[in-house]
């Protein structure tokens, strides 16, 4: 490369300068001049064009990287909407640290669907709202639930279950088991 020396420029029909490599660097890399500017200095018979002193570099595309945010804010939303209800449930089924009726539904639905399902089942729980939760003392609990059982072949019906749990304080978690069906 050129030692920084003098030169000048040849921008709308006047010449000049003097400016140095770094400075041309800069102005043709800003936009501040045009990649068809001539460029001289003393020793050389006529004017070059300045991308043979100094090299153009191509700016990126300011929309392709707020494409690519925008896509994997898209792919990231769609995967919260398909995914995000039931690993927040499942997230709920498993860490229930409170001696609450809520903590124990919540509790006693992890409980049925890892024990009392069948292979490649799906159920879908009614709500709190529909469920029982009988509290008692000495920290135990026996809550009652329903939900629709899809059968691996397609088969729907629904089970009433009663889930007998107590509560580890020391551990801060329902334990219980193992579900049983009852009469709806």
């Amino acid at each position: 490369m050129i030692s920084p020396e003098i030169f000048y420029l040849h921008i709308h029909g006047e010449q000049r300068g003097p400016y140095t490599i770094p400075q041309i660097d800069h102005l043709l890399n800003s936009g501040l001049i045009a990649e068809e500017t001539l460029y001289w200095r003393e020793g050389l018979e006529q004017w070059q064009p300045v991308t043979s002193l100094v090299k153009l570099r191509r700016r990126a595309n300011p929309w392709l990287k707020r494409v690519i945010i925008l896509g994997f804010l898209l792919v990231l939303g769609f995967l919260i909407q398909f995914f995000g209800s039931v690993a927040m449930m499942g997230w709920r089924e498993a860490s229930q640290h409170e001696y609450t009726a809520q903590a124990a539904y919540w509790r006693a639905r992890g409980i049925v669907r890892n024990e009392a399902l069948p292979p490649a089942a799906v159920v879908d729980f009614s709500d709190f709202g529909d469920s029982h939760v009988d509290l008692q003392l000495p920290q135990m609990a026996a809550v009652r639930l329903q939900g629709e059982v899809v059968e691996h072949t397609g088969q729907v019906r629904t089970v009433t279950w009663v889930v007998y749990m107590q509560y580890d304080a020391k551990g801060r978690e329902w334990n219980g088991g193992p579900p049983q069906e009852t009469a709806p």
